[in-house]
């Protein structure tokens, strides 16, 4: 609901969003969404380093078990769950939460901002499941 609550709100690449602001509004980034949205919910900061969010990040994170890793199939039919795409030197990483089945909440690009989307046909490399 939270996520939701978001859509139609621009995109920056790079924004920096003060994830302790409940009333932030963007513009946002796809890792700064997610971190925000994850810190909204569990009042925990993970995923963050000197105040800022990447994919990158997420991605060390999953490799060093502070976030749980499960299957890109799990989490597509898991409300609350994380899709990951790993950064690399050919694409930018990008994160979205799955909002129910096939379906994501994401800060997506300048075109679309904050928005709904679908899960299928796209390339993700995990999914993530949030310890709390």
């Amino acid at each position: 609901d939270l996520a939701r609550s978001r859509l139609g709100e621009p995109y920056v690449l790079g924004a920096k969003v003060p994830k302790h602001d409940p009333d932030w509004h963007g513009p946002w980034d796809c890792a700064e969404f997610a971190s925000w949205l994850v810190f909204q919910c569990t009042g925990k900061l993970i995923v963050v380093r000197k105040g800022e969010a990447y994919t990158g990040f997420w991605q060390d994170d999953c490799r060093r078990g502070i976030v749980r890793v499960i299957s890109v199939a799990d989490a597509a039919k898991t409300p609350g769950c994380f899709l990951l795409r790993y950064p690399n030197k050919r694409v930018p990483g990008h994160i979205a939460l799955v909002s129910g089945p096939n379906t994501t909440v994401e800060a997506h690009s300048t075109k679309r901002g904050v928005c709904q989307a679908k899960v299928l046909g796209r390339r993700w490399d995990c999914g993530i499941n949030i310890k709390i």
